[in-house]
């Protein structure tokens, strides 16, 4: 049971994407505050409202370059994990997990995994079967069967 590339991109590389769209925004409001039109009137230059969203979009694309190699594909076993980042790969035992739980409030479900002898945590996630209720997210997948089964049994 692998995790869905598409998710992992969109969580990978979001941020990055919405980061760069608030800069875009910025210097069209600045330099072209003609072609933006609210209630039927284009907009005049403000300095706040540009460097609102500077900052906003510099902030984004700052968090990005933070949490990026935070998200992993990860292929999940009876007997073990393979942790894949872009070339970087990590067979990992079940026994070898140290703590690996779900994010709530994140949808698709996305689990952060720490393993033993790796400072460094990181987060993946399983299919779209969930259910959300007030915001907390329950996983419905086959993988999300199997993590449960598996902190059960070895009491992660």
């Amino acid at each position: 049971m692998q995790s869905n590339k598409t998710y992992q991109t969109i969580f990978k590389f979001g941020l990055l994407g919405i980061g760069i769209l608030f800069l875009v925004i910025s210097v069209f409001s600045w330099f072209l505050p003609q072609l933006i039109v609210m209630n039927g009137e284009s907009i005049e230059r403000d300095f706040v409202i540009t460097m609102v969203f500077i900052i906003i979009g510099v902030f984004q694309i700052i968090i990005f370059f933070l949490i990026k190699n935070k998200f992993v594909l990860a292929n999940m076993g009876n007997q073990s994990i393979v942790v894949k980042n872009g070339e970087w790969e990590e067979i990992v035992n079940w026994l070898d997990v140290e703590s690996l739980y779900l994010i709530q409030f994140v949808y698709p479900p996305l689990y952060r995994i720490k393993i033993k002898g790796i400072e460094k945590t990181f987060w993946f996630n399983t299919e779209n079967h969930f259910v959300n209720a007030g915001g907390f997210t329950t996983d419905l997948s086959k993988r999300g069967d199997l993590i449960q089964k598996k902190k059960r049994e070895l009491g992660i």
